[in-house]
């Protein structure tokens, strides 16, 4: 059996939707995040100096016979890591560059079929920024190197 709504049912549930319509739209305006998490959630999206610096952190590894490092991605699908885990304990990595070795072991246990790195680079790439966009060349910064075992 349908039973329909009362008009107090239904002046009840307008009466909450325009609260909380209202409630967002005045945390939009005012760009607060008092309302959370009916707020502008403003943390997600805040300016960035537009003449600083992007600075981003990458692995490289020496595959045998070569003699420049390439790429390894640094994603769960390569490496078992992901490239935030990594910035997030930069400084044990920093600090004690033996823990590469847990990278290279997965990187090995998930890429069988592709070459395996002899020497992994713990490097990050600096790029200056002029209203924007980047100039110049980036900086490299080597961070940690490790002789793969």
């Amino acid at each position: 059996m349908v039973q329909r709504l009362t008009s107090a049912g239904i002046a009840w549930r307008l009466g909450a939707t325009a609260l909380a319509l209202g409630i967002l739209v005045a945390g939009q305006v005012h760009d607060t995040d008092d309302y959370f998490p009916l707020g502008s959630l403003s943390q997600y999206g805040a300016p960035k100096d537009l003449n600083g610096t992007v600075r981003s952190v990458y692995l490289e590894g020496l595959l045998p016979g070569e003699t420049e490092p390439v790429v390894i991605g640094l994603s769960h699908a390569s490496t078992g890591v992901a490239r935030g885990e990594i910035e997030g304990q930069l400084g044990r990595f920093v600090d004690d560059p033996s823990l590469l070795q847990s990278i290279a072991d997965a990187y090995a246990q998930l890429r069988p079929e592709r070459a395996q790195p002899e020497v992994l680079y713990l490097r990050r790439s600096v790029v200056q920024l002029a209203d924007g966009h980047a100039v110049g060349e980036p900086e490299i910064l080597t961070l940690a190197t490790w002789e793969v075992e």
